[in-house]
């Protein structure tokens, strides 16, 4: 058997090489162990399960007090999955792969303008860092370093509001993100955004 094909016999192209294929297959998407990537910089999600918190048996007699329902840590899964996609839109501001503007699709409306001028603020601060950290007279370096996210804490204060608190690290500063998502309209929506 022939192992090598020529392309151009004469030339500078390098000539390409042929091999048998394996006797076995690769794995299918179902049979590959998930790869674990971690880095300093990436999100470790690690979400408690819901559990029901034990409550004390109150006595049948015992009238029940009308109150504001008990706030509850964590929040739901439709709530962490809008929390996540909105900073991970918020990083990819703060490292200008994206417009500020982008964040007023996943705001209301009533409060997108204020919205997306505290994301424009987050994102000048953030750049002004960056240029603050070069030294006079010297080129900046071509590979700075991304804005991450470190940690982020939900919380449910009621239904169909959370509240979140994002750690980010860009270089050798941290930062701290405060935003706050209304379920408007079927959709989880940005109504505060403050970069600490």
């Amino acid at each position: 058997m022939r192992r090598t094909v020529e392309i151009a016999p004469r030339g500078p192209r390098p000539s390409i090489s042929l091999r048998r294929v394996p006797l076995c297959e690769p794995p299918f998407d179902d049979e590959i162990e998930p790869a674990v990537w971690a880095t300093a910089h990436q999100l470790a999600f690690d979400w408690p399960a819901p559990s029901s918190p034990a409550r004390p048996s109150a006595p049948p007699s015992a009238p029940r007090s009308p109150g504001p329902p008990a706030v509850v840590s964590g929040a739901s899964p439709e709530a962490k999955l809008a929390v996540n996609r909105f900073v991970r839109m918020c990083v990819e501001v703060l490292n200008g792969h994206r417009p500020p503007a982008h964040l007023r699709h996943l705001s209301r409306p009533e409060e997108a303008a204020g919205v997306v001028a505290q994301g424009l603020a987050a994102a000048r601060r953030v750049s002004d860092v960056r240029k603050a950290a070069v030294k006079p007279g010297r080129r900046p370096t071509r590979r700075v370093s991304p804005v991450a996210v470190i940690r982020l804490r939900l919380c449910e204060p009621r239904p169909g509001a959370v509240e979140a608190a994002v750690a980010l690290v860009a270089g050798d500063r941290t930062w701290a993100l405060a935003l706050r998502l209304e379920l408007h309209q079927q959709a989880w929506s940005a109504t505060i955004l403050r970069l600490i």
